[in-house]
């Protein structure tokens, strides 16, 4: 927490046949970030190793064959954990065995249904088109033992029916409507069979959509169709004994399939992850991040895996040449409590934080459910929010960490209400602790811009410390360092005495403006000097002023200047959270205002409570999205612009993304 996890790099040396023993290690060690051998001097020499292309082969095959059967079988159990990971050359002749075991049992199975279901399309398809002709009546012998004309049916536009009969004015024909559709009209056509080519040319210019029926029907119309629904029957009984079956089997293999899937997943990923090792002779050298306090147990584990034969070091980041000139990057591993940790994605969403930076994820969750609280205070709609975020923990997986956020952010709605004595709108229902927004505008647009302040003064405080383990002294005496810092607190302590005393003293008037004047310069000639101090350290005993020190002062200026005008501007942004906090009660007050219509016409029934919920739920939908892109807006542009400069490179450890 407020720093990433401290990490070593660990260099693992060993020979080629236990390199699988050592990769099981570390998958289930699984908190190793791998570093692409390339990015080693090993990696520039072309020593590079190779992936088991082979077994990986046999392990692609193998996931086709079970996510067949997988999807074959929909099992329902859930997702198993696996928590040991195999050795990738052991374990292909177990999975062969027990895959190869359940095809047997389940694909014939499970290619008869494919087959049944098929046949079901088919006869539902001709049996929908027989209904269309059965009006007409009629017989496939007779139209089969026609030698001299042909036929055909299909629909056609209703508007075209006209067009189409001029169009064939020039040759024998019968164009018999049978019924009309959807503004189509189904159509039976006939003409010579010497004339076939002019009818299709014709039907086709009026939109023609034949209906297309087996060559083989024997029997009037009504036989055809008899005959189609028993043989539909007859498939219909038979594809419920292959599903009764198959979910038989389903329950049987699912977990086994599940859990199979899983390791074939883990075990191609172990493989794939070969690619990044280096290797010399018969020798496969790996390297990569691990936390310190894992290698002792990294260590052991591989000895006791290889019986020794491997050999595994750690070298501090400090004395890592690529680390210190910047070509390598330590990746960045948060440690935040179980519920700040969702908040993670959110700090991501900005940017990830260089290894030497304050991790800002802590600072960011207080905030954020402060700021988001403070414009949505209420008790019935903030156990509103906390219900649909369990709802998400509880039920979807996938977006697990925004149902943690979404009931944080009830339980600050919650507090809130309860300060606020507001619940569901009401606000006679409970005492307020505190204020109704309302009431005491002026108060609460004080405590917004005051929460502000604090806010920003502590992003100068995060910088602070930045600059201080980053060793970037020179950039204290700049805007975004020490002297700006103390500016900043030394025009907000002049505001607030003046919005809470509204009396400021000629000698304390006095002092400021010589302190802001004193930083002022401090912020302005920073640059300027340290330009200066660097000419005359490489220019030796050299006098002359260097090159462009005019255009620096100008720079230096502008930029101060813009500084100090954005460090109003994001305080002066703070205001916009009583906004929304008095948004909110008038949201409150337009529903019930409207309630009140209701109730005027209609008394106070179901009409009216009808309103007040729906009210509700449109404000729950509508400004809880505002309010959380508000709040959003305010922690990046407000506050991490202050300290958090980010380009660090995520943690990756081996085998954190399945597939399938």
């Amino acid at each position: 927490m407020f720093k990433a996890v401290k990490l070593t790099r660990v260099t693992i040396q060993c020979p080629e046949e236990q390199i699988s023993p050592v990769m099981s290690v570390l998958g289930n060690m699984r908190l190793l970030h791998l570093i692409r051998i390339e990015e080693t001097h090993l990696g520039k020499l072309g020593y590079v190793a190779r992936v088991d292309r082979e077994l990986l082969d046999h392990y692609t095959s193998l996931l086709t064959r079970t996510n067949r059967l997988i999807d074959g079988l929909h099992p329902t159990q859930p997702m198993p954990s696996v928590t040991k990971i195999p050795r990738p050359d052991k374990e292909i002749f177990r999975l062969k065995e027990v895959i190869t075991r359940i095809e047997k049992e389940a694909l014939s199975i499970l290619e008869e249904r494919e087959k049944t279901w098929q046949a079901i399309v088919q006869d539902q398809t001709l049996l929908d088109r027989l209904k269309l002709l059965e009006p007409a009546e009629l017989d496939f012998d007779r139209l089969g033992s026609l030698k001299y004309a042909t036929w055909m049916t299909g629909l056609i536009p209703e508007e075209n029916l006209d067009r189409l009969e001029e169009s064939l004015s020039d040759v024998y024909h019968a164009l018999i409507p049978i019924l009309k559709k959807d503004g189509k009209i189904v159509l039976f056509a006939m003409s010579l069979r010497d004339d076939e080519n002019v009818l299709h040319r014709a039907l086709k210019s009026a939109f023609w959509d034949p209906i297309e029926l087996p060559d083989n029907l024997k029997g009037n119309i009504f036989e055809v169709t008899e005959r189609t629904s028993r043989a539909l029957e007859g498939l219909k009984a038979r594809l419920s004994e292959l599903d009764q079956q198959r979910k038989m089997l389903g329950e049987k293999y699912g977990t086994q399939l599940l859990e199979t899937r899983e390791i074939i997943l883990l075990c191609s990923q172990l493989l794939k992850a070969q690619k990044k090792f280096g290797a010399i002779d018969h020798t496969y050298i790996i390297t990569g991040w691990l936390p310190v306090d894992l290698f002792n147990e990294l260590k052991k584990r591989i000895a006791e895996a290889t019986m020794g034969k491997a050999l595994i070091d750690q070298v501090d980041p400090e004395h890592i040449r690529e680390v210190r000139s910047g070509i390598l990057k330590i990746p960045i591993l948060f440690n935040n409590p179980l519920l700040i940790r969702p908040f993670e994605r959110l700090t991501t969403l900005y940017g990830t934080p260089s290894y030497k930076e304050i991790e800002p994820t802590v600072f960011l969750a207080i905030s954020f459910l402060v700021l988001f609280g403070m414009m949505f205070g209420d008790v019935g709609q903030g156990a509103v929010l906390f219900a649909i975020g369990y709802y998400v923990f509880r039920r979807m997986f996938r977006f697990m960490d925004y149902g943690v956020i979404l009931m944080e952010c009830g339980v600050s709605s919650i507090i809130f209400g309860l300060l606020y004595g507001s619940v569901f709108g009401f606000e006679d229902l409970i005492p307020a602790l505190w204020i109704h927004p309302m009431r005491h505008i002026d108060h609460f647009m004080k405590v917004s811009v005051l929460l502000g302040i604090s806010i920003i003064s502590l992003g100068f405080l995060l910088n602070l410390v930045n600059l201080l383990r980053q060793r970037r002294y020179g950039d204290l005496f700049s805007a975004s360092g020490l002297a700006g810092a103390l500016f900043y607190w030394l025009l907000a302590g002049l505001g607030i005495r003046y919005i809470f005393s509204e009396n400021v003293s000629p000698v304390e008037v006095l002092l400021a403006k010589i302190s802001a004047i004193s930083l002022f310069m401090i912020m302005l000639l920073q640059r300027p000097v340290r330009s200066l101090l660097f000419h005359l350290r490489k220019g030796g005993r050299q006098r002359r002023l260097p090159k462009g020190i005019g255009i620096t002062l100008f720079e230096s200026l502008i930029e101060v200047l813009d500084d100090i005008l954005r460090y109003m501007a994001n305080t002066v942004s703070f205001v916009r959270v009583a906004a929304f906090g008095l948004t909110h009660v008038a949201l409150f007050m337009a529903v019930f205002s409207l309630a009140d219509m209701v109730r005027t016409a209609h008394g106070r029934g179901l009409s009216y409570w009808l309103v007040i919920v729906i009210g509700n739920l449109v404000i729950i939908l509508l400004e809880g999205m505002v309010v959380s892109i508000q709040t959003l807006r305010l922690e990046y542009y407000e506050f991490f612009s202050r300290f958090f400069r980010g380009g660090g490179k995520p943690f990756r450890p081996l085998l954190e993304e399945k597939a399938g």
